[in-house]
This record gives C-alpha cells, sequence and structure tokens, in this order.
C-alpha cells in the first residue's frame, strides 16, 4: 500500500492507496500529526511506501517519523512525472500543481485538459493532447478576496465566503459577495471558455477547498473531483518506486 501526504501551510492531507485505487483519505492538523500518523499505520499496516510532497511550512516531527516507519520518496523538481514539464521556470512552480496535472493525465488520456484547483490561491494548469505541461494562471482565492477589501480599506467590513445569485449588490455586503463570490465564478469561465477557444475538446476538472461553494455556480461543463491532488501525488508515487 501507498501512503501520499501533501504538507500545506494550515494542515496535511494524506491519502492510503492499494495501487491506483484510494482507500481512505483525510487530514491533520498541527497538534495531530504524529498521533494522527500513529494511529493511520495502525489501521493500515500494509503501508510500506510513501511519497512526500511539501507545499507548506516545514514539519520535521512528522518527516522523521515517516522517514523511521516508511521507505519515502520526497517529491522534487528532479522526480519523474507522468507529464512533461514545459514551463519555463521549473524550479518555481508549485509540485502541487504537477500533481493535479498528472491526475488529468491519468481521467482524461489523451485529451487536452485545465484543473482548477480552488484553494487560497486558484490555479490554472493546463495539458495539452500530448500529455506536455504547459502552464497556467495563478490568482487570489476565495477568502483571500474578502480579506483584502477588508483589511486594505478603512470601511468595508470583514465578511465570510457567501453565494451570491443575485444580478447586482443592494446593500455593501451584497455587493462585496457579488464582487467576491460572482466575480470568481466569472473569472473561472472566462479561463474555460479561453482555453476552449484553442482546444475544443478540452476536459475540464475542478478541486480544492471552495469547490463545495462553487460547482454549482459554473456554466461550463467540468468534472468536480475533491481528491484530484491525491490522485496525482499517487501517480507520481507509483512510476518513481520503479
Amino acid at each position: 500500500m501507498n501512503l501520499v501526504i501533501d504538507i500545506g501551510n494550515t494542515r496535511v492531507k494524506y491519502g492510503v492507496f492499494l495501487h491506483d485505487k484510494l482507500l481512505h483519505h483525510g487530514f491533520w492538523l498541527e497538534e495531530d500529526l504524529i498521533s494522527g500518523f500513529e494511529h493511520l499505520l495502525i489501521s493500515h499496516p500494509q503501508v510500506n511506501f510513501a511519497l512526500w510532497c511539501q507545499s507548506g511550512a516545514d514539519r520535521p516531527e512528522l518527516l522523521a517519523k515517516v522517514l523511521q516507519n516508511l521507505k519515502v520518496i520526497r517529491l522534487t523538481h528532479r522526480s519523474k512525472f507522468p507529464v512533461e514539464n514545459h514551463y519555463k521556470t521549473p524550479k518555481t512552480l508549485g509540485l502541487d500543481r504537477l500533481a493535479l496535472v498528472s491526475a488529468a493525465k491519468l481521467h482524461a488520456p489523451g485529451r487536452a485538459s485545465l484543473v482548477i484547483d480552488c484553494g487560497t490561491c486558484v490555479t490554472y494548469d493546463f495539458i495539452d493532447a500530448n500529455g506536455r505541461y504547459c502552464g497556467g494562471a495563478i490568482s487570489p482565492g476565495l477568502a483571500m478576496r474578502y480579506k483584502a477589501m477588508h483589511e486594505f480599506t478603512d470601511r468595508l467590513p470583514d465578511l465570510r465566503a457567501e453565494q451570491s445569485t443575485a444580478l447586482y449588490g443592494d446593500s455593501t455586503d451584497s455587493s462585496m459577495h457579488q464582487g467576491a463570490f460572482r466575480g470568481l465564478i466569472h473569472e473561472i469561465d472566462g479561463f474555460i471558455a479561453q482555453y476552449r477557444q484553442h482546444n475544443p475538446n478540452l476536459t475540464t476538472f475542478l478541486t480544492g477547498g471552495d469547490l463545495e461553494i462553487l460547482r454549482d455556480h459554473i456554466k461550463n461543463d467540468i468534472f468536480a473531483h475533491p481528491n484530484f491532488l491525491l490522485e496525482g501525488l499517487n501517480q507520481i508515487l507509483l512510476i518513481n518506486k520503479d
């Protein structure tokens, strides 16, 4: 069995796989890292390989514990990937973005694909039909948009994200929801249309922490997939084990 671990800034996501089948997944917060990992090994004693991807803060205690118990592959820019990387600055590219397009290649082989990850930032990542990663875009995520409006002005309130279907905002709060929530929906639909203009058979995947609040408002056809990153990391683990 394989274990994939994604180290974020606020939490650590993990997934347990039998070959390419996801058996169990979840996340640990800072205070639960060691106990959570130890409980996972008790629950899944057949786990023997792990892939470690770091996109956030260091977790040296957890890494030491994983290294002590498992054969570990630490994901770097020198690792083998299922896609060809054509990014002009590969060392600055987040490895999680390569994992996302690796999952896209698994789910839509031989097709141009766009992966939209709606997290702290929204990332747009494109691979062509030949499995070449070309790049994409990065923009502020939903919570960041609300936070920026509050912190960089004197009077706009500190709001939580809220779905909006109105044509226009008729109060300060509803206007902010229009700008943040509807603005992000229009951005996503716009990027999909832009990529589809050059790739008519484009397959689009939506994932990330804000998946649930956004998915039903997007006009374009998408495949919503909450565990896309974990599946991509597992694909990378499989080809680096050999």
